[in-house]
């Protein structure tokens, strides 16, 4: 098994998703480097992705994974933040490059595969791990539209910086921000 925090962990961490998305990247980026890129679409798209990696880092700095049923930050409105996040980056992507297929390819891919795939996947892990608290937050918390109150019977967590750094998502956030001063360039060339 590889120890954490070198290139042969990270390297097992690189899967058939993440090098779609690596494409899906690169695709968008040669698309709109010929565009003329507007600030009615871009500023507002800059201000999603934005939001869209806030949200996973308030996740991630909350997400005790396999250690603890999380019901802080985040999840204390809605199951899946990092999703979320993840979405509204992609959409946020796909607005500063004024393309709408990407977008349209990102909302079909995430609803029709990836959110049933992963609900699939996690909750079998999830309740053969936490049992009955899993089952009472499963109800009680929606999959992606957040409650208006927090969940009554969530934990006492802090969010940690430590924990974004455990669960990798400092490195995604720099990815997020690279592609945004890749768009930035474009933008303002």
């Amino acid at each position: 098994m590889a120890v954490k925090d070198t290139l042969q962990y990270k390297m097992t961490k690189v899967t058939t998703k993440t090098v779609l998305a690596g494409i899906v990247c690169i695709a968008m980026f040669y698309l709109a480097k010929d565009k003329v890129l507007h600030p009615a679409w871009f500023l507002p798209g800059a201000a999603v992705t934005l939001f869209g990696e806030w949200l996973r880092l308030w996740a991630a700095g909350h997400l005790r994974k396999n250690k603890q049923l999380t019901t802080t930050g985040p999840y204390s409105y809605v199951k899946n933040p990092l999703y979320i996040g993840t979405l509204l980056i992609t959409a946020g992507y796909a607005a500063m490059a004024m393309n709408p297929y990407i977008l349209i390819a990102g909302f079909v891919w995430f609803f029709i595969y990836y959110a049933p795939y992963k609900k699939k996947q996690e909750y079998e892990k999830l309740i053969g791990s936490f049992g009955q608290p899993w089952v009472e937050f499963d109800k009680a918390v929606p999959d992606y539209w957040p409650r208006f109150t927090p969940y009554p019977g969530r934990g006492t967590n802090r969010w940690s910086y430590e924990v974004v750094k455990e669960n990798s998502e400092h490195e995604t956030a720099a990815g997020v921000f690279l592609g945004l001063i890749v768009m930035l360039y474009l933008f303002v060339r």
